[in-house]
């Protein structure tokens, strides 16, 4: 039993690591073309 619940707590702690991982690296990349967005309108506007 007791190795069954160690196992069960091992698969949920991963599947939120991966979860978190996952949501950071979307931001990431999402504020990375943000900010490319914004430097070229700047760019655009300013010469």
């Amino acid at each position: 039993m007791s190795n069954e619940s160690d196992s069960k707590s091992r698969d949920e702690n991963g599947a939120g690591i991966v979860f978190a991982v996952g949501i950071i690296a979307f931001f990431i990349v999402y504020w990375y073309f943000e900010i490319q967005s914004v430097r070229e309108l700047l760019e655009m506007a300013y010469g």
